[in-house]
This record gives structure tokens, C-alpha cells and sequence, in this order.
């Protein structure tokens, strides 16, 4: 609901975290994330399937995307936040803390390998990226609804307020840029640009490589609004580093490729890792 703050409305969200269905307990956040990841994956369904690929090579690259990416971005989380705990092996699992682009860049990793050892190319990873923007939006709602991923106090009409106790944000009295708000919009951002392009991107690999530079942009943006990543050098943070690494991998990847007529005999796939490895080493 919208309350009154100063001259401007701020957007005030009540909602709690957690949702009690009798003896079972949810919280949004878990369940948005898998009501994204079903949305996601039935676009890319869809996107093979209109593209003549085979489906269930594109379900079992994409349960390893899954699973790399969840890994992935548990294990960068804790580099960044807290490196001593990758020497503790019960550290790696926990239901909070986890890095975009380490689940981003891993996922991805792990899905090019799996297409790449079965001889298929990269329009795989095409649908997987075509899928992947109105599922990130869908499960980015949670963190929207738990104050995850807040920035600075704002007086802006978009900032927003949480009243719940179980919020994250530091005080139920002040409105915050919203990081999970932003991310929402970002994505939404992402998926026109994809649909829009869908069919002009005709290249194995465009559609990945313009969804990571769209990714990269935005978030470099974003993150002058965040305060969940560290100061790294000339006044900006690691996230923001990670953002233009990636928008410069991503270029190359759309418009260097022609001009690598080595690499194209290996069908797009392989291009992705070798630009995703050296992003993972940037990342550590």
C-alpha cells in the first residue's frame, strides 16, 4: 500500500518473510525462486521447441545449470564475504548467501560442458537464456517481499518501506532503494530486449552473449544503489567490476566472433566457457 512521506508517497510492504500453512512453513523467497525456475524453464521449453532442438538434451543441461549455479554461487558468496569458511565444508550449505553472477557464470559453465561433451552447440544455451529474464523476475519477488539486497535511505517514490519485524532492513521507520525491486525491473528490462530480438539474433550464442551484456549494463547501474558489495577500486565495488568484465566478454563474444574462424568450428559452446572460466578466476 502507498503511505504518505514528506511531499512523496513511499511504497510500504507488511508482509512477512515466512508463510504459515498449518503445520507447514514457506517462505517466499524459497518459493518464488522455484515458481521462477519452473516459468523459466517451460520459455526455454518452449524457445527449443520451436527451434528444433531436443528437448531432453535441453532439460538434463539445464539440471546442471541448476545445480552448478546453486553450488556456484554459495561457494563465490563466501569468497567475497567470508573466505575462511570454504575451509569449512559444513559453511557450503545454507539457505541464504548466495552470489548472482557466481550462480550466473557456473551454471552457465557447467551447462556449456554438458552440450559441448554431447556435440551441441550454443542455440541450447540461446534457450536457456531466452528463459532465463521473466524467470529471474518471478523469483526475485521474494527478495522484494523479505528487504533483501537494500541500498540507501530514500525519499524516492519507489523507495520502500518494510514494517515487518522479520524484514532485513535495518529500521521499519525509513523507505530503502530496493535492490530486489530493482532486480525485478531489470530483468522484465532483459526479457523485452530478448523477445525483441529473438528472432533477429539468428547467430548460436547471440541471444547468451546479449543476455549477459544486458545483465552487465544494468547491474553496473544498479549497484550505485546497493550496498551489498564491497569497495573494490576508483569507486566501485566488486559487483560493479564483475558487471563490466562481463559486458566486455559479452562484446567480444557478439561482435569478435565472426573474425575467429577457429573457434567457430567448435560450435559456439566452447567460446562460452573460456570467457566464463576467466570470469570465474576474475571472481576469486
Amino acid at each position: 500500500m502507498l503511505v504518505t512521506a514528506g511531499a512523496l508517497a513511499t511504497i510500504t510492504i507488511g508482509l512477512d518473510p515466512m508463510i504459515e500453512l498449518g503445520p507447514v512453513t514457506l517462505t517466499w523467497h524459497g518459493l518464488t525462486i522455484a515458481l521462477g525456475l519452473a516459468l523459466g524453464t517451460v520459455i526455454a521449453s518452449r524457445y527449443a521447441k520451436r527451434s528444433g532442438l531436443d528437448s531432453d538434451a535441453l532439460f538434463s543441461a539445464g539440471l546442471w545449470l541448476v545445480a552448478a549455479g546453486l553450488a556456484g554461487a554459495r561457494l563465490v558468496y563466501l569468497a567475497e564475504n567470508d573466505a575462511a569458511a570454504l575451509l569449512q565444508p559444513g559453511e557450503w550449505l545454507g539457505a541464504r548467501g548466495f552470489s548472482f553472477y557466481g550462480g550466473m557464470i557456473f551454471g552457465t559453465l557447467a551447462a556449456g560442458v554438458v552440450l559441448w561433451r554431447r556435440g551441441l552447440g550454443a542455440r541450447y544455451l540461446d534457450a536457456m537464456a531466452y528463459g532465463f529474464p521473466l524467470g529471474m523476475a518471478l523469483g526475485r519477488v521474494g527478495d522484494l517481499i523479505n528487504g533483501e539486497h537494500y541500498g540507501a535511505p530514500t525519499d524516492a517514490p519507489w523507495g520502500i518501506r518494510y514494517t515487518s519485524p522479520a524484514a532485513e532492513v535495518p529500521s521499519p521507520d525509513i523507505a530503502y532503494h530496493a535492490g530486489g525491486l530493482y532486480e525485478i525491473v531489470l530483468a522484465l528490462l532483459v526479457a523485452a530486449a530478448l523477445y525483441g530480438l529473438g528472432k533477429r539474433l539468428r547467430k548460436p550464442g547471440a541471444l547468451l552473449w546479449t543476455a549477459i551484456a544486458l545483465y552487465g549494463a544494468g547491474r553496473f547501474v544498479m549497484f550505485f544503489y546497493r550496498v551489498d558489495s564491497e569497495p573494490l577500486a576508483l569507486g566501485l565495488d566488486t559487483t560493479q567490476w564483475i558487471s563490466l568484465v562481463l559486458v566486455a566478454v559479452a562484446l567480444a563474444g557478439l561482435f569478435l566472433r565472426p573474425a575467429l574462424p577457429s573457434l567457430r568450428r567448435l560450435r559456439g559452446a566452447p567460446l562460452a566457457l573460456i570467457a566464463l572460466t576467466s570470469l570465474a578466476v576474475v571472481m576469486g
